[in-house]
């Protein structure tokens, strides 16, 4: 009998299979970073896109309202305090603008430390229900900053008094996106900022402290920034 001409195929050896996987391993490793930041991205820009379109909303309310913002709550929604009563509802400023916006989704930020599903931004008391040519700067007057731990329509964090915040009174990290926050102004404009920059760093008020954005009106009594 006469031998076959073809000769077997010539496999990978165990070492050279390790050291592809390791190739592969230190790629990935290279790259994943690289992937979850460009994701990153893409989410933040998704959340500036919400808050300039809330931003929008609150002026269109303003005008069918006799030029005044809406109050964080219209129910136990003093912009310096105030507990809705047991058993009522607070109606708060998501709920009076979504004729504006028609979808609940908008005020969600897919980058939201505390859960996707939670309402991300908070209305600052010093602008709640005050006229909307009443500050005196209107590119420096934040309408909303990102901070909440609770769903669309809740009593709770619809407010908020200091721009670290994150959730409730508590000043401090988590912060949303790269260690700073979108922030959303009185003129339309959206903008981040890190944590120690920008609204951040604001202090008009005596006896105030760095963020502060609780009392209406123009330093030394209230917290409105002044023209640059």
């Amino acid at each position: 009998m006469r031998r076959s001409g073809v000769r077997a195929g010539k496999g990978f050896t165990l070492i050279e299979l390790l050291v592809v996987i390791a190739i592969i391993s230190v790629l990935a490793s290279m790259l994943f970073p690289v992937f979850s930041r460009a994701r990153s991205k893409a989410r933040q820009a998704a959340c500036t896109s919400n808050m300039r379109q809330l931003a929008m909303a609150f002026l269109m309310y303003a005008e069918d309202y006799s030029e005044l913002l809406p109050l964080w709550s219209l129910v136990g929604g003093d912009p310096v305090g105030g507990d809705p009563p047991p058993g009522t509802e607070p109606y708060t400023w998501d709920t009076q603008i979504q004729p504006y916006v028609r979808n609940i989704q908008i005020v969600l930020c897919p980058e939201n430390p505390h859960g996707r599903d939670k309402r991300s931004y908070a209305e600052p008391r010093y602008i709640s229900g005050v006229s909307v040519g009443a500050p005196p700067a209107p590119d420096r007057t934040v309408v909303l900053m990102e901070k909440g731990a609770s769903p669309p329509g809740a009593w709770a964090d619809a407010a908020g008094e200091n721009f670290h915040q994150s959730k409730g009174f508590g000043k401090g990290p988590p912060y949303f996106h790269y260690d700073g926050k979108n922030f959303a102004f009185l003129d339309g404009h959206v903008k981040w900022y890190r944590k120690d920059a920008g609204p951040f760093t604001w202090v008009y008020r005596t006896g105030g402290e760095p963020g502060d954005c609780w009392y209406p009106g123009e330093a030394p009594s209230g917290d409105w920034p002044p023209p640059e």
